[in-house]
């Protein structure tokens, strides 16, 4: 019998691949043409962005749905072949499911496969890391004073994914993998070594979000490497009229759940580059850990919720101090990252506004403008604009916060000497004594 594989991703025909392509060629055209290079990576990293998110969001949230039916299952009074089965409603509809041991007696014309989503989130990310990152690495890959050269930093940052990937395959090997909270602790062990030693090569940033690629890269390589194959194993047998071992099923789920577990830690990635406080302080890699860890804290729970859902949570049938351990967690993060008060800033002679300006103009208005000079920006990062004195005023905070507290701006640029320590402390008297304009 031959199955059909309904994979969400329709074949594109050639006339319209075709079309793609042309499209594809008159953008590059009037880019080269008018001289545009700046505007593209802009939107070539919006539309990329785009694109990673809306993949990123399909599978998230079929990893979520699916590890949910798993442990929603009735498994009482279900028929010998069966694992369980389940009623569900939404949308106005009223849904049944069943999920069968290993496979039924006679397999359907066709069968929907999850695998796409997995794999252009990966594919689609992995852009993000070049055209942001890997394009020019000095100025947001590599820690500031860097004497590492680009082609071994991007070395560096490619071969950290394949690593990641070959140490988790080397760990899943052997029993760790049956022993859930072992595999968590050495895992967390060796996130955290890999966090602290990429952060001394790189960036706040960009050691986050390539922690982040790593562990995206190894629920990608789970999905090609070992869900699809053993899907495609598992069909193969039923159509031989083969029963799979048990154990070589259970052995999927431990992997496929390893990829549950992950979501939320590689979301928070994603969207830590927006928020310079986590990733910039004395120790990135432990406020890294505390959130990963508090990830997985409330993903724990919303999977022994859903395991446990006849119970109540007098009975034991949820795991409440799992919310109450992440919100430490937070909380602990917020702390450590809070800016301490500064004696020196209290202390500092008075700053004029004049002063303060020269500063921003020098150091930031290159790209923080209505109409950005620095090559490679087509618009203000943040859409923060720095141009007239009430700008600079009612960003006061925001430029404490992102040059004093954290240090992470301004970005290193070709041609702009970087801002010096009697610069920030300036900054910081100025905002300390009010943040006056002229």
């Amino acid at each position: 019998m031959n199955i059909l594989h309904h994979d969400r991703l329709r074949i594109v025909k050639w006339p319209w691949v075709l079309a793609l392509l042309a499209l594809l060629g008159l953008g590059v055209y009037l880019t080269l043409a008018n001289g545009w290079q700046a505007h593209a990576r802009e939107w070539l990293n919006l539309v990329v962005r785009w694109l990673h998110i809306i993949y990123g969001i399909a599978w998230i949230g079929a990893s979520f749905y699916f590890i949910f039916l798993e442990n929603a299952l009735e498994r009482q009074g279900v028929r010998a072949e069966l694992s369980g089965n389940i009623w569900t409603i939404h949308g106005g509809g009223i849904y049944y499911l069943e999920k069968y041991k290993t496979a039924p007696v006679q397999l359907p014309k066709y069968l929907h496969w999850f695998k796409w989503d997995a794999y252009l989130t990966w594919v689609t990310g992995f852009l993000l890391l070049i055209i942001v990152y890997y394009a020019d690495p000095r100025a947001i890959l590599l820690a500031p004073g860097s004497t590492l050269p680009d082609w071994a930093a991007i070395a560096l940052a490619v071969g950290s994914l394949l690593l990641a990937w070959l140490v988790y395959l080397g760990l899943s090997s052997t029993k760790l993998l049956y022993r859930p909270a072992l595999f968590l602790l050495v895992g967390g062990v060796l996130v955290a070594g890999a966090a602290y030693l990429l952060g001394q090569v790189f960036s706040g940033r960009g050691t986050f979000m390539h922690i982040g690629a790593m562990l995206g890269t190894i629920m990608a390589a789970n999905v090609f490497f070992v869900i699809i194959p053993s899907q495609k194993k598992l069909v193969r047998a039923a159509q031989n009229g083969e029963t799979l071992d048990p154990q070589f099923v259970n052995w999927v789920q431990f992997r496929s759940r390893h990829n549950n577990y992950l979501t939320l830690p590689v979301l928070f990635t994603m969207i830590a580059h927006h928020f310079p406080m986590t990733y910039s302080g004395g120790a990135q890699w432990l406020i890294l850990i505390v959130l990963f860890v508090a990830g997985v804290a409330v993903r724990h729970f919303i999977n022994v919720t859903e395991k446990e859902h006849h119970k109540t949570l007098v009975e034991g049938g949820a795991m409440p101090y799992l919310l109450v351990l992440a919100a430490a967690l937070l909380l602990g993060a917020f702390y450590l990252t809070a800016p301490r008060p500064s004696a020196e800033a209290q202390a500092h002679p008075p700053v004029a506004f004049a002063e303060v300006q020269a500063i921003i103009q020098a150091h930031c208005q290159m790209c923080h403008a209505a109409r950005p000079t620095q090559p490679g920006f087509a618009s203000a990062p943040g859409g923060v604009m720095l141009d007239t004195p009430a700008q600079i005023v009612s960003y006061a905070q925001k430029i404490k916060q992102v040059s004093v507290d954290t240090q992470y701006m301004p970005l290193v640029v070709p041609g702009v000497s970087p801002l010096t320590a009697e610069q920030r402390a300036k900054l910081a008297a100025w905002v300390a004594q009010g943040a006056k304009g002229p």
